[in-house]
């Protein structure tokens, strides 16, 4: 195991998991529930589904805790099982809310631009690429992971990582273009 993944507080929670500890879980379950809850919902784009979803992945997580071998983060682990568990409910429920419909929900990791036009034109544009390019655009820049994580989590390589943030930046520039906004005013 390595000893910088090893020495994460998640990693000790998860340990600790393992052996039925359900303060362990609660407080594992409090750090990273909204940011699941989030990439679930911007996934699914429908709240009860998200919520549905998110109470699958944290079971799994508690009946899986002792099969986690620590070859990746444990967020990154979790986020695998969101992603799983996300596209399993896609194609069950071929049913999408619109996004604009729930301009009230905010993640405390999205960007938190005072003017709410931004906000607005973000997140049009970001309706406007496809599934693909919306969901690395959110692995990388409202989780914060890194290419490897987000090669783990969708099961493709760095280098394709690489190349589909690079397509999925452009995609949202033309987008925002669309939008009649230069990308430079955003």
């Amino acid at each position: 195991m390595n000893k910088g993944i090893a020495a994460a507080p998640e990693t000790r929670l998860l340990a600790k998991v393992a052996q039925g500890d359900h303060a362990a879980f609660r407080e594992l379950y409090e750090s990273m529930s909204r940011s699941v809850y989030f990439y679930l919902y911007r996934i699914l784009r429908d709240e009860s589904l998200a919520e549905d979803v998110q109470v699958e992945v944290f079971t799994q997580v508690w009946k899986g805790a002792a099969r986690f071998q620590g070859r990746s983060k444990v967020k990154t682990w979790v986020f695998g099982i969101a992603r799983n568990l996300a596209m399993n409910a896609l194609r069950k429920n071929r049913h999408h809310a619109n996004i604009d419909d729930y301009q009230h929900i905010a993640d405390e990791n999205q960007p938190n631009p005072d003017d709410a036009d931004r906000r607005w034109l973000l997140q049009k544009a970001m309706g406007m690429v496809s599934d693909k390019h919306r969901e690395v655009l959110d692995l990388v820049f409202f989780q914060q992971m890194n290419y490897q994580e987000i090669a783990e989590i969708l099961a493709i390589s760095v280098n394709t990582v690489k190349t589909r943030v690079f397509y999925a930046k452009s995609a949202l520039r033309k987008a925002i273009g669309k939008l009649g906004v230069a990308h430079d005013e955003i």
